[in-house]
């Protein structure tokens, strides 16, 4: 089951934030926390932040948001929230974020998508939020009631007969969470939410890395790309010009890489190339991209974030995505599912990984053309040996270790092609069993799934079966042979204008947007 987003309840501030809001001489900090202080326009409410490098609140499933709040409403024991009040007043979670989030949604009826939600990711939000929010509202409002129904319940017990809301409601107003504070300077309010957060819910690598290098360019790219360019503003010290451009960039790339935020489906015309948006590793997936896209492989490469340099890495990212698949008239228009998805329909991610080093290697080395003249046979290979990627991910662990050898292979594939062009998908099998980094491949197509006499198919076979089927209808660019994806497509004169072609159906023809405006010229 997918997590719910609930990380606009609680907006993110700067622990060294100055303010005239506040007092700096109050030390009386309060021990218990009720419902009415978790209504959106309480005071105490409207006071609290996360660090500004808290990660995401969205590790919750429906099911673990419905149980905190029904332990909450039935009296049950809630750990403590540990806070922090800085000098200027505004209340920091150092722990118990989700905790908070999930009674604010309940109390606020937003999960993920109401009043709150939409001011904070200025009306953007996905289609697959805005189910998995009315999920999650449904699964509540069944098992617990809405806290609208359960006020209207305390105000009048005979307008149900539903005993477990009747008990909620006569206890809610005695109900309270715990609070501790942590005494100290920001220094100390740091140090103390990553041993905290270390130690329970453990915070991703992903996280943990832009944490640390959060004053690096690549690091604020990547949590503007990862929401669109909504949400908190990381640069908001920047110049308005490029704020604007920050966010506009931000979002196509974030299109670019999962589309509008939909379930990925059956229809493989319409799969995103990042995989689906909703996914634990998205903010993994988007920090590898920026980093892959601007040629950053160890962190004494990455440039410090100032306007220009974020600027820089968010249009970096987004060009090489726009050369994979877009509607822009260099795009190469790779089809996702001949590249990034296995015959069962999943993401390959290390080959996500290694077309995005693959395709920034083509567009430096002025390689693009090299490749149109070879692609057909090319897919027709990476298709049919598709599990040969997964080999190489293996041998060296996992897809962020691997992705510049999966690029190598590729390359050489692509090489082989070039200097061979009678050579069919089996030649370059044979040949590619010759290359010294690669003699390890195994490049039989083995079927491990048992072959048995009047058995049905398995899920996973009739998957297969149903995929390749649609595979075999797919169409291809009349210039190179390759696979044709309709969301980058171009409409091209078969018989040239110049040579006296006309603008009749018959003498149109559909291609990639690359083929049409630049390799058939």
């Amino acid at each position: 089951m997918q997590n719910v987003v609930l990380d606009a309840l609680i907006p993110r501030e700067d622990f060294e934030i100055a303010s005239d809001i506040g007092n700096r001489g109050n030390t009386r900090n309060k021990t218990t926390l009720s419902i009415e202080d978790l209504k959106y326009d309480s005071f105490f409410f409207s006071a609290l932040r996360k660090p500004i490098f808290q990660r995401e609140t969205n590790e919750w499933d429906p099911n673990k948001i419905c149980a905190m709040i029904e332990s909450f409403a039935d009296g049950e024991l809630i750990p403590a929230i540990i806070l922090w009040r800085n000098q200027s007043g505004y209340i920091f979670v150092i722990d118990g974020a989700h905790r908070l989030s999930s009674l604010g949604a309940w109390i606020n009826d937003d999960y993920g998508d109401g009043i709150v939600s939409l001011s904070y990711y200025e009306n953007y939000i996905s289609e697959e939020q805005r189910r998995i929010a009315e999920r999650t509202r449904k699964l509540i409002n069944e098992k617990i009631g809405s806290f609208r129904e359960i006020m209207s319940i305390c105000r009048n017990t005979n307008i149900t007969n539903d005993e477990h809301k009747k008990r909620i409601a006569k206890n809610l107003g005695a109900l309270a969470l715990q609070l501790q504070w942590v005494e100290g300077n920001a220094n100390k309010a740091e140090d103390s939410f990553l041993k905290i957060n270390q130690l329970a819910t453990k915070i991703s690598d992903a996280e943990l890395e832009l944490i640390q290098n959060r004053n690096y360019a690549y690091a604020i790219a990547a949590r503007a790309i990862v929401r669109a360019g909504r949400g908190y503003n990381y640069w908001s010290s920047f110049d308005e010009t490029t704020q604007k451009k920050i966010i506009a960039k931000s979002e196509e790339a974030n299109h670019l890489m999962f589309g509008q935020g939909m379930s990925i489906t059956d229809d493989i015309n319409s799969l995103p190339i990042g995989g689906a948006q909703m996914a634990t590793f998205t903010l993994d997936v988007v920090t590898q991209s920026v980093k892959i896209c601007n040629g950053i492989t160890k962190i004494d490469t990455a440039k410090a974030a100032s306007e220009n340099e974020v600027l820089k890495c968010v249009e970096n990212t987004l060009i090489i995505l726009q050369y994979i698949n877009s509607k822009e008239k260099f795009s190469l228009g790779l089809h996702p599912f001949i590249y990034f998805y296995s015959d069962i329909g999943k993401h390959k991610i290390g080959s996500y990984y290694g077309i995005l080093q693959f395709v920034k290697y083509l567009v430096e080395h002025k390689k693009l053309n090299c490749f149109i003249e070879v692609r057909e046979k090319f897919e027709q290979f990476i298709y049919q040996y598709s599990f040969l990627v997964q080999q190489i991910i293996r041998k060296y662990r996992q897809s962020k270790k691997a992705y510049s050898c999966v690029k190598d292979y590729f390359l050489i594939v692509m090489k082989i092609l070039n200097e061979n062009p009678e050579y069919t998908v089996e030649d370059v099998v044979n040949s590619l069993k010759q290359e010294e980094n690669f003699k390890f491949l195994q490049t039989e197509i083995v079927d491990n799934e048992e072959v048995s006499v009047k058995s049905n198919f398995s899920r996973g076979r009739k998957q297969q079966i149903k995929m390749r089927t649609f595979v075999s209808t797919l169409p291809k660019c009349p210039i190179c042979g390759g696979y044709l994806d309709n969301k980058s497509i171009s409409i091209d004169h078969i018989r040239r204008k110049a040579d006296g072609g006309t603008n009749s159906i018959v003498n149109g023809q559909v291609t990639h947007l690359y083929c049409n405006t630049t390799y058939k010229n």
